[in-house]
């Protein structure tokens, strides 16, 4: 098994090594194969009062953002979709150095 060596704890007498690090990245996998305007399904992960959280990859979610979830105006995300509900997106915008993904709901556009 391979791992990466994160750090020494001197005070302990420990080493911190993590597997997780030898691994790809998945939102860079994710960002090298998608594009902006892509249409992708997801499932909502989270509420929040700005919009809901879709993930579209295993380990990757992008924010759909209130006024992006519907056509018509909405107050608040509980109004259009609930966590678990399966929801058809559209990339709006990849940024690889932040790892955000902006996404809108296909009906919206």
């Amino acid at each position: 098994m391979t791992c990466a060596f994160l750090q020494f704890d001197t005070w302990n007498g420990e080493a911190r090594l993590s597997l997780r690090a030898t691994l790809p990245d998945p939102f860079q996998a994710f960002a090298d194969g998608t594009a902006v305007g892509q249409a992708l399904e997801g499932r909502v992960t989270k509420l929040v009062p700005f919009g809901a959280f879709v993930e579209v990859a295993r380990g990757v979610e992008g924010l759909v953002h209130v006024r992006d979830l519907a056509p018509e105006p909405v107050r608040a995300p509980e109004e259009v979709v609930r966590v678990g509900d399966s929801l058809a997106v559209v990339v709006t915008q990849i940024d690889r150095e932040r790892r955000r993904l902006a996404l809108a709901g296909r009906d919206a556009r």
